[in-house]
């Protein structure tokens, strides 16, 4: 859809960018925007080269010395050329896929082309949990993990936005906006905040404790949601546990995090409507030249760390060995 961005802050992601990128690519994101900091991994890398091919636009931003990184991404991303061109922003997490049950499944069916009358569209989650897999391998995400919570789960009523104009607002986050200094009163006109199916949603002011969350009562997910997967594998979620979050350096990822979020109640299949139109976007980036190579870098990294903080030698796990060996036999960009 012309106008439209997608926005993302990532750290050590190496293993899930291809997907990520061709999952935007496939709804009919514009641009995309990647900030990124810090990285130990070959993401940097896999990342220029993306931007070089025109694929996604990736800068490294420094956080400030006792900022959140992922606070201090969406601050320099409001100075991005970008972000000041878009007509309409989508953020999230590479862990998390927009799913659209409109018309094509694209983000010009649900926003109509761009042409809704609201300034913001709020999106509930979808959590979707382990589905009992223990360990990590080198798989699509949104195919690996198909059991999710039921629509009604507490959770689910967070929420993710399209925001149109997002430099009328004076701060950006992963969830929404804030800080609104548009035209006119807000509550009148166009100047609203709606759910997914365009209904008001008069509870969100972007200038009285704007909410990341819809009342239990309006969670939506019959025109679109956010599948989020945030817990992945047991593997993934050890190695993440007792990392400070992003967004606030809070000890987030504990064991009753885990349980909370592990939830594998229902099949969840919605995303195979987008198979076809998903396998084209990810074969195409695939078939970049350096791209798989870097990527099994990336995963070799992965492996490498998640090794590391529990003990093990990396060179005694078969995937390591087996994504290293990859790498070598590709060429270079």
């Amino acid at each position: 859809m012309q106008g439209s961005l997608a926005l993302t802050a990532m750290r050590n992601e190496g293993p899930f960018i291809l997907e990520w990128v061709a999952w935007q690519k496939m709804l009919g994101f514009e641009n995309i925007l990647i900030l990124h900091n810090d990285c130990t991994d070959h993401s940097p890398q896999l990342l220029r080269l993306l931007d070089r091919m025109g694929e996604v636009t990736a800068k490294r931003h420094e956080p400030r010395e006792g900022h959140s990184p992922q606070a201090e991404a969406y601050r320099t991303a409001r100075s991005n050329r970008l972000v000041k061109q878009a007509e309409w922003m989508f953020t999230c997490d590479v862990d998390e896929f927009l799913v659209i049950h409109k018309g094509d499944g694209s983000i010009g069916a649900l926003l109509d082309n761009g042409k809704v009358p609201f300034a913001a569209m709020a999106i509930n989650w979808r959590l979707f949990g382990s589905a009992g897999h223990r360990k990590w391998q080198d798989d699509l995400v949104h195919r690996r993990y198909f059991l999710s919570s039921e629509p009604d789960f507490k959770r689910n009523s967070v929420i993710k936005s399209f925001v149109r104009h997002p430099r009328l607002y004076k701060r950006l986050n992963s969830h929404c906006a804030s800080g609104w200094q548009g035209k006119g009163a807000w509550g009148q006109g166009g100047n609203y905040w709606a759910l997914s199916d365009g209904s008001r949603f008069d509870e969100f002011h972007p200038n009285k404790h704007p909410q990341n969350a819809v009342p239990d009562d309006r969670k939506l997910h019959h025109i679109a949601e956010v599948h989020h997967y945030a817990v992945r594998s047991h593997e993934e979620f050890s190695f993440k546990k007792g990392r400070p979050a992003a967004s606030d350096f809070a000890d987030r990822y504990t064991d009753t995090f885990r349980k909370t979020l592990d939830r594998n109640e229902v099949e969840n299949l919605a995303v195979s409507t987008y198979r076809k139109r998903f396998d084209s976007e990810y074969d195409r980036l695939c078939q970049i030249p350096g791209v798989m190579r870097l990527h099994h870098l990336c995963c070799a990294d992965y492996v490498a760390d998640m090794c590391t903080k529990r003990g093990d030698d990396p060179a005694a796990d078969e995937r390591y060995l087996i994504h290293r060996e990859m790498a070598q036999k590709l060429p270079r960009h």
